[in-house]
């Protein structure tokens, strides 16, 4: 699969926006699928589990389900977009309008890793621990995760960079 339709890229002249949260969309179906059999394991099990448990084990069941239908239907069309004409980025999704989240002059792009994964995480300079934005899938260790990353980085960083240095560039030539 291409990078474009993975990410769901659209790009202009002046633009570029992805979903970063795409490549994860058939996880999230698989643990969907996943639960339900538990469920009807479960179900099957009924009368050998305590009720205090099998409550608890439905709760659980239930908080997998939602965030699995969340994933599914909001978190995978989450769309950042980065605009070089209004020097902004914006963030929009199914429930939200797009919003401008910073200036695109300010970002600042940088790997988050934790428990032997990491991602891409986007924030504006100085603040960029405080509040950040999720922009790529996890790359975990591995051949086949490190040749994922590295097309990451030369296709959809790369378009990001451009973009930020052409608002700079246009930001520089105002100034003199």
């Amino acid at each position: 699969m291409k990078i474009q339709e993975k990410y769901n890229i659209e790009e202009t002249a002046n633009t570029f926006s992805f979903c970063p949260k795409k490549p994860t969309l058939a996880a999230s179906w698989w643990f969907l699928a996943g639960i339900i059999a538990g469920i009807v394991i479960v179900l099957f099990f009924d009368n050998r589990l305590d009720e205090a448990m099998r409550w608890a084990i439905y709760i659980l069941m239930g908080y997998f389900v939602l965030h699995s239908l969340y994933d599914i239907q909001i978190g995978s069309k989450i769309r950042y977009t980065f605009d070089a004409n209004e020097n902004a980025v914006y963030k929009s999704s199914p429930l939200r309008a797009k919003t401008k989240i910073m200036k695109l002059e300010e970002i600042v792009i940088f790997v988050h890793s934790e428990m032997g994964s990491s991602y891409y995480a986007l924030g504006a300079k100085k603040k960029q621990f405080i509040k950040s934005y999720i922009i790529s899938e996890g790359f975990s260790a591995g051949k086949k995760c490190e040749i994922k990353q590295q097309a990451y980085e030369n296709f959809v960083l790369m378009k990001i960079d451009k973009l930020q240095d052409s608002v700079l560039k246009n930001a520089e030539t105002k100034n003199t």
